[in-house]
């Protein structure tokens, strides 16, 4: 009877260790669910070779731009007489470009004396030079009351209305931002190398989305002189290619790209569920809208389109050469002439209710008018 027991105690103390044997194996040590900290610090993501020195980043650090009273005192008020409905706001003797409006504003980049700076202003106050830089402000955006800025290779934010420090979201070491895109937190930025000509016919070229805690996403590389971006949040359109360009598609998250038309330039904008850009034909060109994902491709006008702006499916555009103008229409309507353009078109936006036109005269004096 004893050695019954005893063997039924061996018997069991065996299978015992088996189990054990079997949920702990040699040369494996336990682990918990939490794994070790790394000492490494945050891993870079891997990108492509050919992309990676284009999305080098160095730290933010911060951003000091400078009052510039020089560039203030040229902000004037115009002498010029309120044209069909158009008075003048503002102008000065400086170069003006970028005009995107916002909350009732318009705000647009102003260069002079080597020196370049955001202007805002609207109908019926004083502008004002919300902040200037050394280097050339080379892209803007407006998207509700925040305002994004790139120069050169920095990447910055602050409030539209100015009186904010400006928050740095990046700054890229071989790239230079060609064109900045908002929908709320998100950015789409095309980047061309530092070193590339700006017109260079080399797919050197990115597009990609920068989160607001600078997180990037390549939407596409290798493309040829990408700019005039576009989106909505969650998909990204821009131009690239030469002579001609085309128009592209992209998630924000880099799941997929393609081409919606293979002859377009800018401008392109975004209203509702539609694009309007710039088609080259021939000699002379066209205003053309084009569904989201593509399809329902429409020529709206046969004209030599400088700048365009659209609110709810109303456009309004400017035109160059002889006869260069500012006109509107919807899509099936027959085009109307706002005002011919006292000077030379040179950009066009709505800030709330007010439509906004930028012209340079002849002798290089910049007006802001507001209808």
């Amino acid at each position: 009877m004893r050695l019954l027991i005893a063997g039924l105690v061996c018997l069991a103390i065996g299978l015992t260790f088996t189990e054990y044997t079997r949920r702990h194996p040699p040369g494996k040590p336990e682990t918990t669910d939490t794994p070790e900290p790394s000492n490494d610090g945050p891993k870079k993501p891997k990108w492509p070779e050919a992309v990676a020195p284009l999305l080098e980043v160095e730290a933010n650090g911060t951003d000091s731009p400078t009052a510039s009273p020089e560039l203030a005192a040229l902000l004037t008020v115009p002498t010029d007489a309120v044209n069909a409905g158009f008075a003048p706001v503002v102008g000065g003797a400086f170069v003006a470009h970028h005009l995107s409006g916002g909350f009732g504003a318009s705000l647009f980049v102003m260069e002079a004396q080597g020196k370049s700076g955001i202007v805002r202003a609207e109908s019926g106050s004083p502008a004002k030079l919300l902040f200037s830089r050394d280097t050339p402000i080379t892209a803007l955006d407006v998207d509700g009351s925040t305002l994004f800025f790139a120069s050169n290779g920095l990447v910055g934010e602050t409030l539209a209305r100015g009186g904010e420090p400006i928050t740095v979201r990046a700054r890229f070491k071989n790239a230079n931002v060609t064109s900045i895109a908002a929908a709320g937190d998100a950015l789409v930025l095309t980047l061309m190398p530092k070193s590339a000509d700006p017109m260079s016919t080399d797919a050197v070229g990115a597009v990609i989305a920068l989160s607001s805690g600078g997180d990037i996403s390549l939407i596409a590389s290798e493309v040829i002189r990408p700019r005039a971006a576009q989106t909505d949040g969650k998909d990204a359109w821009w131009i690239a290619g030469f002579d001609p360009g085309g128009l592209w598609r992209g998630a924000l998250d880099g799941a997929f790209s393609s081409q919606l038309v293979d002859k377009a330039d800018e401008p392109v904008v975004l209203d509702g569920d539609a694009l309007y850009f710039r088609a080259p034909m021939g000699t002379g060109a066209e205003l053309k809208r084009i569904g989201r994902a593509g399809g329902n491709l429409q020529s709206l006008i046969t004209a030599e389109v400088g700048f365009v702006t659209a609110t709810s499916g109303l456009v309004r555009f400017t035109t160059t050469g002889a006869g260069a103008g500012l006109l509107e229409l919807t899509s099936g309507t027959e085009a109307t002439k706002l005002l011919a353009l006292p000077g030379t078109g040179r950009g066009v936006t709505v800030g709330g209710t007010t439509l906004f036109l930028l012209t340079q005269g002849d002798d290089g004096r910049t007006v802001l008018w507001a209808k």
